[in-house]
């Protein structure tokens, strides 16, 4: 998932509570580096330069699906699994296959503003569904589920970020997840689970995916390297039901491309096999739970009081509400002048103006002390600006 967002206005010297990004101390480590030696001195190294299968790298698949069958209680096959060249890639092929142009597909509001870019690009029509601090509300589903039946326009997909979401950094509980599940085998929609912070948890090991709760069926379910190991590597892997996977493998640019990456992920998978993944998992979920505990003080200790905000439980972001009197992109320009840069909550919604009242903070990119001196500023910006 990459951050398309302007920084016009933003120096060298600003603080970042904006970027949706790993730490960059944690991207090129010994380890890494190491991996990456060993594939360079590998006698075989050129087949790795040469079009790969189109599933993706075997050894890598392989190793993924052991993982998630030992995580998540599982008994997946590497059929069930194909390697992308990160998450947008399977977004965007899964519209591109499963929806298309005028078919109707369901986001959550607020959702992760690429995912919007990327429908908008294949002429999909999207629907929002309202989420609460337990995330999406089943409810709401249902009930918009029913209005699109009456007219005949039967949505195709919903497209979820069920844990840590971008970019309210809530979890959806277990219960809502049965209950959707239950709703998309009554509508025969798919579920498309964007599910890339999952390893980012602080703590308690996240609900039971879709992809489990609905025993494969009618789930595509989205993992990712970019937030664990460098978004620069462009890698990720889809999970889904054989016959999913075998019509993207099939698909003309997955024939045309012969796999996503096959150098970078013959690199991953030998640091993969070498154990050194999972205890890098393990630093950044303390990296980045001191952070996510040093932005949740400092709003407690700074913000005013009709200023409320999420309680993530793992990934990279909290989500500002504003007073209804508060305009987030007066307090985006405001902070921009006392060199701190946010996102605004607009381009997370299909209807912007939906988010003119919110904001976006990341607490992953910048360090502890710049993220307390960030919001001790942001708040100074919005209590002067409810005066």
């Amino acid at each position: 998932m990459t951050e398309n967002i302007n920084l016009q206005g933003a120096g060298h010297d600003s603080i970042s509570l904006l970027f949706g990004h790993p730490d960059p101390s944690t991207l090129l480590t010994p380890e890494f580096q190491f991996a990456m030696q060993c594939v360079f001195s590998d006698p075989s190294l050129a087949t790795s330069l040469q079009y790969g299968p189109e599933q993706g790298n075997p050894e890598l698949i392989q190793f993924l699906a052991n993982k998630i069958n030992r995580e998540q209680e599982l008994s997946i096959r590497s059929e069930n699994l194909m390697v992308v060249a990160g998450s947008t890639h399977a977004v965007d092929m899964l519209a591109r296959l499963y929806a298309g142009p005028n078919s109707v597909v369901l986001v959550e509001a607020p959702t992760y503003a690429d995912s919007l870019s990327i429908f908008r690009d294949h002429q999909i029509e999207l629907y929002a569904i309202p989420m609460d601090e337990d995330g999406l509300i089943p409810e709401a589903l249902e009930a918009q589920l029913l209005r699109l039946h009456e007219r005949g326009k039967d949505p195709v997909m919903l497209y979820t970020i069920p844990n840590f979401h971008n970019p309210t950094g809530s979890t959806l509980t277990v219960e809502r997840r049965r209950e959707i599940v239950a709703l998309a085998r009554r509508f025969g929609f798919l579920i498309v689970e964007d599910d890339v912070y999952r390893d980012l948890t602080f703590g308690a090991v996240p609900p039971p995916s879709f992809y489990a709760l609905a025993d494969g069926v009618g789930v595509m379910s989205i993992g990712s390297f970019s937030k664990t190991l460098a978004p620069g590597l462009r890698l990720g892997w889809l999970l889904a039901s054989e016959d999913i996977i075998q019509r993207c493998v099939v698909c003309g640019t997955t024939q045309m491309g012969g796999g996503a990456n096959p150098f970078v992920a013959h690199i991953v998978s030998e640091y993969c096999k070498s154990g050194h993944w999972e205890t890098h998992v393990a630093h950044l979920c303390t990296l980045y739970q001191e952070r996510r505990d040093t932005m949740l003080a400092a709003l407690s200790r700074s913000m005013p009081a009709d200023v409320t905000w999420t309680q993530p439980l793992g990934g990279f972001f909290t989500w500002l509400s504003l007073p209804r009197t508060v305009s987030a992109q007066h307090i985006k320009q405001l902070a921009l002048q006392e060199k701190v840069t946010l996102a605004t909550g607009g381009g997370f919604f299909v209807n912007p103006g939906d988010g003119d009242h919110n904001l976006r903070l990341a607490y992953s990119y910048a360090t502890s002390t710049d993220i307390d001196v960030g919001v001790s500023r942001l708040a100074q910006i919005i209590q002067l600006a409810r005066t």
